[in-house]
C-alpha cells in the first residue's frame, strides 16, 4: 500500500509589488480611495488624462480672438488633435519616469504648456501675432505687457489655469504610485518615452517630407482663415504643434567663420556717418507689386490701336536713372524683396524682434519713417515686423484705408494721392520724411473669362486663358503707371526736395505653369544668365525733382547695374553722396568691385558675368558684410 506525505497548508500572503498594481504587504488594509493611490496603472492613467486636459485646454486658448469656432475645426482634423494632444502626454510620462512624482511630473511638464499657451493667447489677442519658439527670448517684453493681460483674462484662461492646479492637486492625493520599481524600469520608460516624443517632432515638425506633408496637408484648416494671414495658418493648427513647427527657425545659425570680436570690429571701424544736413532730402520709396516690364524680355503683340499699357513707365525711366533689380523669388514672397530692401541683408533672419534697417538709421537722422500698405495689417505680419524695423507709423486698411474705401483694399488710385498727402503732413512738422510703401494692385491671379480693364492684346493670339491673364495684367500695369506720372508731376511742384524710388517686388504670375510666358517664348533657363535675369529680374527705377538735384548734385538720370534689393540702398546712398552707416560702408566696396547682386540662391553677379562662387579677391569684403549683418540682428539691441 503507497503512502502518502502529510501536507501542511499556510497561507500564502504575497509581499512586494505586482504588475502595475499594488504593494503587498502580507496585511489586509483599510482606508478607501485614500489608498488607491498605491496602484500604479491608476497613477498611469491620471498622468494621461492631466496630459489629455492641458492639451485640450491649451487647444480653447489657441484661436485667441479668432472665436470658438476655430476651436471647434480642431475636432474637424483628427491630425490637428493627435499632433497638439501626444506632445504633452509624452513630456508629462517622460518626467515621470525621471522625476518619480506623478504629481511634479504634471507640475513641471503641464505647467510650461500652460504658461506658453496662455502666453500665445494674450499675444494673438493684443498684436495678432502668435507665440513662436523664437519669442522665448522676449521675456522682458511678455513682461511689460502684463498690466494688458490682467484686463483680458477670459474663461479659456482660468479654464486652463484651472484644469492645470486640480490636475496637479489629485495626482498629489489620489496618484502617487513610482513608475517602476527599479532604476532600469525607470530609465527604460524614460528612454522608451523621449524617444517618442523626439521621434514625434523630428518627423512631423523639423524639416523633410513628413513635415510637409504633415503641415500643408493633415492639418490644413483653412475653412475659418485667410491663408496669406501667417497668423491665422499658425492658430488653425493649435498651439503645440504649430509652436514644436517653429523650433527650427529658433536660433539662427551663425555665418561661417562667424566671431563676435570680429564683427564688433568691423562696426568699430566703421561708425555710422550722418547724412550732411542741407543735403537730407525726403525720400519716398515704392514697392510695386507685382510690377515688371515685360517688354525687355517678351514680343507682347498689342492692338494697332493701342498704345502700349508700359508707356507711362518708360516715359518716367527716361528721366530717371533706372535699372534692373534681380530678386530671389517668383510670383510670389514678395516681402523678401520688401525687407532685404528695408535692411540692406541678403539674409534678414526670422523677423521675432527689434533689428536694424534703414529705417532705423533715417530715424537717428532725425527723419519721420512711415509708409503705407493699403491692405491687411496681418498680410505677412507688417503690423508687427514694420515695428521691428523700427518704423515711427504706419497706415494699413484697418487703420488708415479703410475709411477712405469703404473696407476695400486701396487701387493706386488711391494709394498714390494719399501717399503724397500722407508726405506733406509729415513735412509739416519740419523734419526730412523716409516714407516706404507697398502696393497691392496686380497682385495675381488675374481674372480668366472676364476683362477687368479692356483690351490691350487683340483675341486670337494667345490662348483664351492667356487673352484674359494678359490682359487683365497688363491693365492694371498701365493704371499703375498712370499713377506714378501724377505723383512725380505733384512732387516735382514741392519746394521741398524729395527723391522717389520706386521698384517692382517680382515677376508676376502668369498661369499655372508659367503657361503664359511659354506662350510668350520667354527664356527662363536658369542655368543662363540670359534665362537666371529674365526670371527673377524686374525693373528699379529713382527720379529726383529740381530741389534735390540741386542738394545732391546729381542728375538721376541714366541706367544703372544690376542690383539685388539688399544692395539699392547702399547704391542710392552712392549716388547721394552720403557715406551712410556702417552697412552701407561695408556693402560699398563690394559694389565698387563689381558685385551687384548676391542671390540666396547661392547666384552672384560679378562684373556683369554670372558665377556660383565669389572671387577670392573679395573673400574678406564679402565676410565683413555678412559678419555685420548677422551682429545688426542678432547681438545690437534697440529701443523703439
Amino acid at each position: 500500500m503507497k503512502k502518502y506525505r502529510k501536507v501542511r497548508f499556510v497561507s500564502f500572503r504575497p509581499r512586494g509589488r505586482g504588475f502595475m498594481g499594488a504593494r503587498y504587504t502580507g496585511r489586509r488594509r483599510s482606508g478607501g480611495v485614500f489608498r488607491l493611490w498605491r496602484f500604479r496603472w491608476l497613477t498611469l492613467l491620471g498622468l494621461v488624462l492631466s496630459g489629455l486636459a492641458i492639451g485640450l485646454c491649451s487647444l480653447r486658448l489657441a484661436p485667441g480672438s479668432y472665436g470658438a469656432d476655430m476651436f471647434q475645426s480642431y475636432f474637424d482634423h483628427p491630425a490637428i488633435l493627435w499632433l497638439n494632444l501626444t506632445p504633452p502626454v509624452l513630456l508629462i510620462l517622460f518626467l515621470w519616469f525621471v522625476l518619480g512624482r506623478a504629481w511634479l511630473s504634471v507640475a513641471l511638464g503641464g505647467g510650461v504648456i500652460t504658461v506658453l499657451s496662455v502666453a500665445d493667447h494674450f499675444k494673438i489677442i493684443f498684436r495678432d501675432d502668435p507665440l513662436t519658439a523664437a519669442d522665448l527670448g522676449l521675456a522682458a517684453e511678455g513682461l511689460n505687457m502684463a498690466n494688458n493681460y490682467i484686463s483680458a483674462i477670459g474663461a479659456e484662461v482660468f479654464l486652463a489655469v484651472g484644469a492645470f492646479a486640480l490636475s496637479v492637486l489629485i495626482l498629489a492625493v489620489i496618484c502617487r504610485a513610482n513608475p517602476a520599481r527599479t532604476w532600469k524600469g525607470r530609465t527604460a520608460g524614460g528612454l522608451i518615452t523621449l524617444g517618442l516624443l523626439v521621434g514625434m517632432v523630428w518627423l512631423f515638425c523639423t524639416g523633410g517630407p513628413m513635415t510637409k506633408t504633415a503641415w500643408n496637408q493633415w492639418t490644413q484648416n483653412e475653412d475659418n482663415i485667410n491663408q496669406w494671414s501667417a497668423t491665422q495658418v499658425y492658430l488653425s493648427k493649435g498651439f503645440v504643434y504649430p509652436f514644436l513647427h517653429s523650433l527650427p527657425d529658433a536660433v539662427e545659425g551663425k555665418p561661417e567663420g562667424y566671431k563676435d570680436a570680429d564683427a564688433q570690429a568691423v562696426l568699430e571701424a566703421h561708425p555710422d556717418a550722418d547724412i550732411p544736413e542741407n543735403q537730407k532730402v525726403n525720400v519716398v520709396s515704392i514697392m510695386l507689386e507685382g510690377f515688371n516690364d515685360l517688354t525687355q524680355f517678351a514680343d507682347i503683340e498689342l492692338r494697332e490701336d493701342k498704345k502700349s499699357p508700359y508707356k507711362p513707365w518708360n516715359d518716367l525711366e527716361k528721366i530717371s536713372y533706372s535699372g534692373r533689380l534681380i530678386t530671389n523669388i517668383f510670383a510670389a514672397g514678395t516681402v523678401d524683396t520688401e525687407r532685404g530692401h528695408v535692411t540692406g541683408m541678403t539674409d534678414f533672419g526670422n523677423l521675432r524682434h527689434d533689428i536694424w534697417s534703414y529705417a532705423r538709421y533715417f530715424g537717428d537722422q532725425g527723419y519721420i519713417t512711415d509708409g503705407s500698405h493699403p491692405s491687411n495689417d496681418w498680410f505677412y505680419n507688417r503690423k508687427n515686423i514694420n515695428r521691428y524695423l523700427g518704423f515711427d507709423n504706419y497706415y494699413f486698411l484697418e487703420n488708415h484705408y479703410a475709411d477712405i474705401t469703404d473696407g476695400e483694399i486701396a487701387k493706386d488710385d488711391v494709394l498714390m494721392p494719399e501717399i503724397y498727402d500722407l508726405l506733406l503732413e509729415d513735412m509739416e512738422q519740419g523734419k526730412p520724411v523716409f516714407s516706404f510703401n507697398v502696393t497691392y494692385q496686380n497682385h495675381g491671379p488675374y481674372p480668366i473669362g472676364w476683362l477687368r480693364y479692356g483690351e490691350f492684346v487683340p483675341k486670337g493670339v494667345y490662348s483664351d486663358d492667356s487673352y484674359y491673364i494678359l490682359n487683365n495684367y497688363l491693365g492694371g500695369i498701365e493704371k499703375t503707371g498712370q499713377q506714378l506720372v501724377k505723383l512725380k508731376k505733384k512732387l516735382e511742384k514741392l519746394d521741398e526736395p524729395v527723391v522717389l524710388m520706386v521698384y517692382g517686388d517680382h515677376n508676376p504670375w502668369l498661369g499655372d505653369g508659367n503657361s503664359v510666358y511659354e506662350e510668350l517664348g520667354v527664356n527662363f533657363d536658369l542655368d543662363t544668365k540670359e534665362g537666371f535675369e529674365n526670371y527673377y529680374g524686374t525693373r528699379y527705377l529713382i527720379w529726383a525733382n529740381d530741389a534735390a538735384k540741386e542738394v545732391l548734385g546729381f542728375d538721376f538720370v541714366g541706367e544703372g547695374p544690376d542690383l539685388s534689393p539688399a544692395f539699392l540702398m547702399a547704391h542710392f546712398f552712392d549716388l547721394c553722396g552720403w557715406e551712410g552707416p556702417a552697412l552701407t560702408q561695408v556693402t560699398k566696396p563690394l559694389l565698387d568691385s563689381g558685385l551687384t547682386v548676391a542671390s540666396s540662391h547661392g547666384v552672384y553677379l560679378y562684373n556683369n558675368r554670372m558665377s556660383d562662387t565669389l572671387p577670392e579677391s573679395l573673400t574678406d569684403e564679402w565676410q565683413d558684410y555678412v559678419n555685420l549683418s548677422y551682429y545688426l540682428r542678432n547681438r545690437v539691441k534697440f529701443n523703439n
